[in-house]
């Protein structure tokens, strides 16, 4: 690849990011009315449609982030390529070792180790199971997953497919942004950035899906319900426009 395909591509997957960022908040909107109005057939399939447009939305983010500008050779872009031909994840890794080199001889011993496992980690919480789900949608198992050969049902996969939802997905998005602004910091400014940010970037990570591992359906739904039924209320009877009371700002 020459340098200017390699921005080309770069700017065409910034303008792909960019749309499925608009989709994704689209297709929130319509989860929220669908569990509002209590519609189980709308959201179950809202929520299979928001868990491709996550799985798109994770593969052009990560085609953008290893055909940034003056960063890899192309080479280096081959070889992610590569390893992310049989398995995405497996890709990452193949980014994430190739950016650590980057980092300074000056940083702790232990630091690049320690970088590499825990985006590992992240990796395979939050690239690896949420591409499993979209392999098993996209092959038609909306409901019940299959095995690998296709030879006996995965209960399992059945199991995750199932309990999918919105908060799930948003969790798995959540982290995905978290963790792919890490790595870009490692790609972009390994001696700058990344020193000064990894840590309280992970601090704010660890804090936040703590915070979420709290949430639930039910009190989503129960929240979703309350907002609507208190904008109802502050409805004007003559001119059914909403009012808001500017002293309880």
């Amino acid at each position: 690849m020459t340098d200017d395909e390699i921005k080309n591509i770069f700017h065409a997957q910034t303008d792909n990011v960019r749309e499925l960022e608009k989709v994704w908040k689209q297709i929130v909107k319509e989860i929220n009315t669908a569990l509002r109005t209590d519609n189980a057939v709308q959201v179950a399939l809202k929520t299979k449609m928001l868990g491709l447009v996550f799985c798109a939305l994770a593969e052009a983010q990560f085609s953008k982030l290893i055909h940034t500008p003056g960063q890899f050779s192309p080479n280096e872009i081959e070889q992610i390529k590569y390893a992310a031909s049989s398995n995405v994840s497996d890709g990452w890794l193949k980014c994430i070792n190739l950016a650590t080199r980057r980092l300074s001889k000056g940083t702790k011993h232990n630091h690049v180790p320690n970088v590499i496992q825990e985006l590992e980690r992240l990796v395979d919480d939050f690239i690896k199971a949420p591409s499993l789900i979209r392999n098993k949608i996209a092959h038609g198992q909306w409901v019940v997953a299959l095995n690998r050969k296709n030879t006996h049902v995965n209960s399992e996969m059945t199991h995750t497919l199932r309990n999918l939802t919105i908060v799930e997905l948003t969790k798995f998005k959540d982290a995905f942004t978290r963790m792919s602004r890490i790595v870009e910091d490692i790609i972009k400014s390994p001696n700058k950035a990344h020193l000064r940010d990894y840590w309280p970037q992970l601090e704010e990570f660890r804090a936040k899906q703590k915070e979420m591992d709290s949430w639930t359906l039910a009190e989503k739904v129960f929240q979703l319900k309350k907002k609507y039924n208190y904008s109802s209320n502050m409805r004007c009877e003559s001119c059914g426009q909403l009012h808001v009371d500017r002293n309880k700002q």
